[in-house]
């Protein structure tokens, strides 16, 4: 059988698993997750990063980054705001801010039980607690490479259509590694589920690649001269807050749908073109 017949019937495969199970249900509970736990969760990371690379140093990458976002809705006032707020939080401001940033994981954490063989159905709140910690954990070397590919490339890039796209390319592939990366903890770490390392890396490769394009493609939008707040009495902020919020439920569903995809692809020992040799790991659907 050529390549496209047996990557055909891998996609297929995915989408068969995935049936009865409501996964646009489980993207919106781990979108509310999402919701109280991300700002959090970012200036703790920041304030880390701080203490890391220094104050000055992060604040200084997070202006250059600012410099390039969309500032009709208002993502360089945010980013620099973040990057403010978060290298001046108090010890007490942290700890306080541990507690929502905790919940993330628990949010994904009870989504991958649902999906998963050897689930419990949602009653692992610690783990995806402690998981979330170890991502706050390495959040400062990850947001301290991001913001600093950026930096570079802000200062070293011109203006021509050449540099612009060459720029682009560069930011999606710092986004994916760095959120593949993340897949690859979350696939392993948080999900009850045990993939093989080969059907981790095809599976967090592919999702990632998908979750950089949506963040990139999201920026782009933002960057439109589009009368934003229309819908929403003029209000540019609380349209672009309902925009986010939409944003992050379909990245959370392309995650749901690539730990679908990884269980898969361990069912053929990691490698997409194979036949299924062993069980998927997957829940069946009520």
């Amino acid at each position: 059988m050529s390549t496209a017949p047996r990557l055909r019937s891998l996609i297929l495969d995915v989408v068969r698993s995935s049936r009865g199970h409501d996964l646009p249900l489980y993207a919106a509970g781990v979108t509310f997750y999402a919701a109280v736990a991300l700002v959090p969760l970012l200036l703790v990371g920041l304030w880390l990063a701080g203490h890391l690379a220094g104050e000055a140093t992060v604040r200084h990458l997070a202006a250059s980054l600012a410099s390039v976002l969309p500032e009709q809705a208002g993502a360089g006032d945010a980013t620099r705001f973040l990057a403010d707020a978060g290298t001046r939080l108090t010890p007490v401001q942290v700890l306080s801010a541990l507690v929502p940033a905790s919940i993330y994981g628990e949010g994904l954490v009870r989504a991958f039980d649902r999906l998963s063989e050897h689930g419990d159905r949602g009653r692992r709140p610690l783990r995806g607690r402690l998981g979330s910690l170890a991502v706050i954990g390495v959040s400062p070397l990850l947001l301290l490479a991001g913001l600093g590919a950026a930096g570079g490339l802000i200062s070293r890039l011109g203006d021509g259509i050449g540099p612009q796209l060459l720029g682009v390319y560069v930011a999606f592939v710092v986004a994916w590694v760095i959120t593949s990366l993340l897949l690859v903890f979350a696939y392993r770490g948080l999900a009850p589920e045990r993939p093989c390392p080969r059907a981790l890396a095809w599976g967090a490769a592919a999702t990632g690649s998908f979750v950089a394009g949506c963040s990139l493609g999201f920026v782009l939008f933002l960057s439109l001269n589009l009368d934003l707040g229309r819908a929403y009495g003029g209000s540019t902020a609380l349209a672009v807050a309902a925009i986010s919020v939409v944003w992050l439920y379909g990245l959370h569903l392309v995650v749901l749908i690539g730990y679908v995809l990884t269980l898969r692809l361990d069912a053929r020992r990691g490698h997409p073109l194979a036949e299924p040799v062993q069980a998927d790991g997957l829940r069946a659907a009520a």
